[in-house]
């Protein structure tokens, strides 16, 4: 019983006690915007250029796909 009380109740909380009073051992990332990463994973992926990101968007002008499915026979 007090095998599972040590091993299930005073050993995760004392991890997580001294979890909190540890030193990092990199300090924290300080940059703001990117929440999820994406400009730092494309940076490792595709190489950093080092510009500014666009201050806003713009969409690409691009035709309007048509699909023609007149030459296509139905099932029977």
């Amino acid at each position: 019983m007090w095998t599972a009380v040590l091993i299930f109740i005073v050993l995760p909380v004392a991890l997580i006690m001294l979890a909190f009073k540890l030193k990092p051992l990199v300090d924290t990332d300080q940059t703001r915007g990117d929440a999820l990463g994406g400009m730092r994973a494309a940076g490792g992926l595709f190489g950093s250029h080092g510009l500014a990101p666009d201050e806003r968007s713009v969409r690409e002008d691009t035709e309007r796909v048509r699909l023609n499915l007149d030459q296509v026979k139905a099932r029977e």
